[in-house]
């Protein structure tokens, strides 16, 4: 006969396999997401997810919760919440305003996620969702803190000061103080958050030993004609990053999505001594740029 403990990690795991199977699927909705086709996306969405929270929710009321497990069952219902939100917010947005609907879904699913990877350790099933496919086989050294550190590690949320905006840090859960690591300055897109954007590099960071700042703007979006604003400010947060990481400054890269991909250039060509290299995704040209100071300055567009 079962045991409660038993029992109750059983069905933990079980539905732990279907919500990877959400977040992938997900996931690469949002990837190739068409505002032409939100009907069809939200057939789409339906049909292979269908009343998956309904069933897991009905089984968990039922669940009995192991005295040590209390901790651990909270979180994981908030995290349930949370991506639940963000289906149904996806499958019910009107297709005539749908980018309401979808940044409240996107919001959800990022707040979903970051419980998630705070239980990964006992979610064994959903922790490849996290790395790449080629860096499975070294999931436990990349998940085993170096001795003596001391640092933090791993998804940390620093507020605004009189220096810098809000912004999101991530530091591999390896990180050693003894080696330089690289670093990515990943800039959101209009409307976005510096926390929700650093999930979308998280798993090539955590895959491949970067450090992540996302920063998240001072406005609604980046200083676009008054780029030295938020230029100073994400200058103050890497300067507060290199006083206390060990980063290889000649190796950090700045990319941005949208908005962010377009401030990526002010910024890159601003300061083009201190990049290795910028990466705009999808974002403009800016006129008035001098790329005179730049010309050694790599672009991957």
């Amino acid at each position: 006969m079962a045991t409660v403990e038993t029992h109750y990690q059983e069905t933990i795991t079980q539905h732990a396999d279907q919500i990877l199977l959400f977040l992938r699927t997900f996931e690469a909705l949002q990837e190739q997401i068409h505002l032409g086709k939100i009907n069809e996306h939200q057939e789409e969405l339906v049909e292979k997810v269908g009343e998956l929270f309904s069933s897991i929710n009905s089984e968990t009321e039922k669940l009995k919760i192991p005295p040590n497990r209390d901790v651990f069952h909270k979180k994981w219902l908030e995290a349930l919440e949370h991506l639940e939100d963000a289906y149904t917010s996806f499958r019910t947005g009107s297709p005539y305003n749908f980018i309401v609907a979808y940044m409240q879904s996107r919001r959800a699913f990022s707040l979903g996620k970051y419980l998630l990877y705070d239980l990964r350790s006992e979610l064994a099933p959903i922790q490849p969702y996290w790395l790449l496919a080629d860096e499975l086989p070294r999931l436990a050294e990349l998940e085993t803190p170096v001795k003596g550190s001391g640092l933090q590690t791993g998804v940390m949320h620093r507020t605004q000061t009189n220096k810098h905006a809000e912004y999101s840090l991530y530091i591999p859960e390896n990180y050693d103080p003894s080696q330089r690591w690289p670093l990515v300055v990943t800039l959101h897109g209009g409307h976005g958050r510096g926390d929700d954007y650093l999930l979308t590099w998280l798993r090539i960071a955590k895959s491949r030993g970067l450090i992540l700042l996302s920063p998240k703007s001072l406005g609604q979006t980046w200083s676009i004609q008054q780029p030295g604003l938020d230029i100073r400010s994400i200058l103050a947060m890497l300067e507060d990053v290199m006083d206390e990481y060990a980063v290889n400054t000649s190796r950090i890269l700045v990319s941005g999505l949208s908005d962010g991909g377009t401030f990526s250039y002010a910024l890159g060509i601003s300061c083009p001594k201190l990049f290795v290299g910028i990466a705009p995704v999808a974002g403009v040209l800016l006129p008035g740029l001098d790329f005179k100071q730049a010309t050694a300055l790599p672009v991957f567009i």
